[in-house]
Parts: structure tokens; C-alpha cells; sequence
């Protein structure tokens, strides 16, 4: 397993060890793929993150976003970013369904 640069970022260090083996496994999953492959491995990478009780704050999810777009042309930053968006959307949804239940 190639550990990312950004997994060795020292703004990182308060989160904790559990989501950030998660992180690099799900790196590893989306690494080389474009946006569109990605996304059902991201989509599908929050539903077992809920699974396991991983939550990320939106602290957590920023930064670690902010620390893999750096060093990216602004095309793969824009990439990047429309994902996020994607995501934050899909993790807004599984939450209100959770405090439905």
C-alpha cells in the first residue's frame, strides 16, 4: 500500500487513527480514477464509514480535501471540489435519514 503525502501532513494528527486508515484505504480505491468511477466508491465509502460509526466533522472533511488538492493544476482542484460538493450533499442526505430513524 503506497501511503499518500498528504497522510503524512501534520495538520491531520488530531484525527483519529480509525478514519484515517479509513482515508488511506479509500485513497487507495479512488487513486487514478476520474471523477466519474470515483464517485460510487466515494458514495459507497460514506455508507460504510456510518456503518462503522466513522463520522467526519466537516472540519475533518475540509481539511483533509484542502491538503490533497495541493500541488493539483486547477483543473484537478475544480475536479476536486465538484466532488466534495457531491459528497458533502450525500452525507447531509444519510444524516437526516439517521435522525429520521
Amino acid at each position: 500500500m503506497n501511503i499518500p503525502e498528504w497522510f503524512q501532513d501534520p495538520r491531520i494528527k488530531d484525527i483519529s487513527p480509525a478514519k484515517l486508515t479509513f482515508l488511506l484505504k479509500l485513497a487507495e480505491q479512488i487513486d487514478g480514477k476520474n471523477q466519474k468511477q470515483a464517485m460510487p466508491i466515494l458514495f459507497g465509502a460514506v455508507a460504510s464509514a456510518s456503518r462503522q460509526n466513522l463520522q467526519f466533522t466537516q472540519e475533518e472533511f475540509q481539511l483533509i480535501f484542502e491538503i490533497m488538492k495541493e500541488g493539483k493544476s486547477e483543473a484537478e482542484k475544480k475536479k476536486m471540489d465538484e466532488t466534495l460538493k457531491k459528497a458533502q450533499k450525500m452525507m447531509r442526505s444519510q444524516k437526516t435519514d439517521a435522525d429520521r430513524r
